[in-house]
């Protein structure tokens, strides 16, 4: 089924209000067998009940807009009528987008609404309790065109609980304990993101199972979290599209390696690069020649595995510098590049480093285990100055189970885990020294210092986890730039290495990759 599409954003909060109303509704007012008074309300004020409120609010984490809001009420009897009540009710709505695409085009994001009740009733001959509580997990997945923008809907997968259980005691403290009550639908809500932080369209409403009840109540909470996933999505998307958020552009040959003569020609590949470092489809547009020279072609796509391919010519006039700039929009983002060929008296060019652990993974009957990480290090340097670019994502995980009597039978139960997840990147300034010690031999040193970054660490026993921050550091040791002087004013060269043996048991692997190419001008050594 399809609702009407909104025409304001007047009617999307109204729209809102309403589901929550809608929500609080079905918490407030269950089956009356459950209290011999009538139906649970969420008192409020001149009902007899001394309430107290709290409220907060948390923005989404780095990397995340969106916002999560809770509220608690506590309504504590004060009357002989509603002596011995005492009501907890708890609110809590939140959305978190991610700002970044994946290469792909991938827009991901989360979002939880629920509602919970839990009334108490203390008389001589007894306490009666009730607890009930609706509660909706989505999962938002879109899909960014090459053009850095959201133009199909976004899908959310929505997972929708209601559960009401409790006891009751007659007036000779006998315990009634009905039948617990709990209903499960997944139903899926498709919605347009609007342009410039507009509120969303809403698209198709599908899924869900009649016979299991609370369909209705369903869709009107996961309209709630959809609408405000919309208005996050548009501001994720703003954000994206801003230059250089997410992605950057890389150039190869890269800016300030290459000099050329007056009315000389050179070609240059261009493509788009999310800050982790993975390819992403695109378009280029708007390029342009600077300081007189000359580019061509204005506009073109580029992939993965397939840049676009530029044709730059120098200035009848030297100068100090000439190159093109070049705007970008892609799947992952939208940036702006210069390239750039010129004089220059110090080293220019680019270093790359990455160290990747890998095939540390497995399984035996009471454990299993995955383990990676890897550490990328770009450090771009212009006329003596660099800037170094760092990434480092890590991904921990270990299990054990152990042997218990279950039914008179030996089974495997969980025993504990261990988790570290997360991703962190930086930019520091670069210092960069070229040393030729003689004998036909030279070394680059390069020395830089990234923040420290935060992943997220989850231990968790047989009933229960915690959580915390743990250090994340891009730790990439440069293994040494070195090699033999062919050409004083350029020197390039690679050098990879495999630890393996590495992990657990043996399985893993160390893999270390470091590039370089730097070139000077219009000196020599």
């Amino acid at each position: 089924m399809r609702t009407p599409r909104r025409r304001s954003l007047q009617l999307h909060v109204s729209s809102l209000l309403a589901s929550v109303i809608c929500a609080l509704a079905i918490i407030a007012c269950p089956v009356r067998s459950w209290s011999d008074t009538g139906p649970v309300l969420i008192p409020t004020e001149g009902q007899g009940y001394q309430i107290t409120r709290s409220n907060a609010s948390r923005a989404a984490p780095s990397g995340y807009e969106g916002r999560t809001d809770t509220s608690t009420l506590t309504a504590v009897g004060n009357t002989p009528a509603t002596a011995g009540k005492r009501v907890v009710a708890r609110f809590t709505l939140g959305n978190q987008i991610k700002i970044c695409p994946k290469a792909d085009g991938t827009a991901e994001g989360e979002g939880i609404f629920s509602v919970s009740v839990e009334s108490t009733d203390t008389k001589p001959t007894g306490t009666s309790r009730l607890t009930i509580e609706t509660r909706a997990e989505a999962r938002y997945t879109g899909q960014v065109s090459d053009d850095g923008v959201l133009h199909d809907p976004v899908k959310a997968e929505i997972d929708y609980t209601f559960s009401q259980s409790g006891s009751l005691r007659d007036a000779s403290g006998a315990i009634a304990t009905p039948a617990a009550s709990n209903t499960s639908q997944h139903i899926t809500i498709s919605f347009t993101v609007g342009a410039g932080l507009s509120a969303p369209d809403f698209n198709a409403f599908a899924g869900g199972d009649p016979t299991q009840g609370h369909l209705s109540e369903a869709f009107s909470v996961g309209t709630s979290l959809v609408y405000w996933a919309g208005i996050y999505y548009s501001t994720a998307q703003t954000r994206w599209q801003q230059d250089g958020t997410c992605v950057k552009v890389i150039f190869d040959p890269p800016s300030s390696t290459v000099k050329l003569v007056p009315g000389g020609k050179t070609t240059v590949k261009a493509q788009v690069q999310t800050k982790g470092g993975e390819g992403a489809k695109g378009q280029f547009k708007e390029t342009q020649g600077r300081s007189g020279g000359s580019v061509t072609p204005s506009a073109g796509p580029t992939d993965v595995g397939a840049p676009m391919r530029f044709t730059f010519t120098a200035p009848d006039k030297p100068g100090r510098t000439a190159g093109f700039a070049v705007k970008a929009t892609s799947r992952a983002g939208n940036a702006t590049g210069v390239w750039d060929a010129g004089l220059g008296t110090d080293w220019s060019g680019h270093i790359s480093l990455t160290i990747e652990n890998s095939g540390d993974q497995g399984e035996n009957e009471l454990q299993t285990w995955n383990n990676s990480s890897v550490s990328r290090v770009t450090i771009d340097v212009k006329d003596g100055k660099g800037t170094a670019n760092g990434f480092t994502e890590v991904h921990d995980l270990s299990r054990q189970r152990q042997r218990a009597l279950r039914g008179g039978s030996i089974t495997l139960i969980n025993a504990g885990s261990q988790s570290v997840d997360g991703s962190f990147a930086d930019s520091a300034p670069a210092e960069l020294t070229v040393v030729f010690p003689g004998n036909g031999k030279y070394s680059v040193r390069v020395s830089y210092a990234f923040k420290e970054g935060t992943a997220r660490g989850k231990i968790c026993g047989r009933t229960d986890c915690s959580e915390s921050n743990q250090q994340l550091l891009i730790t990439a040791t440069n293994p040494g730039i070195d090699g033999t002087v062919e050409n004083p004013n350029h020197l390039s060269g690679s050098k990879s290495t495999v630890q393996a043996g590495t992990g657990y048991r043996g399985t893993g692997k160390v893999t270390t990759t470091l590039t370089w190419d730097l070139a000077r001008q219009g000196t020599t050594q």
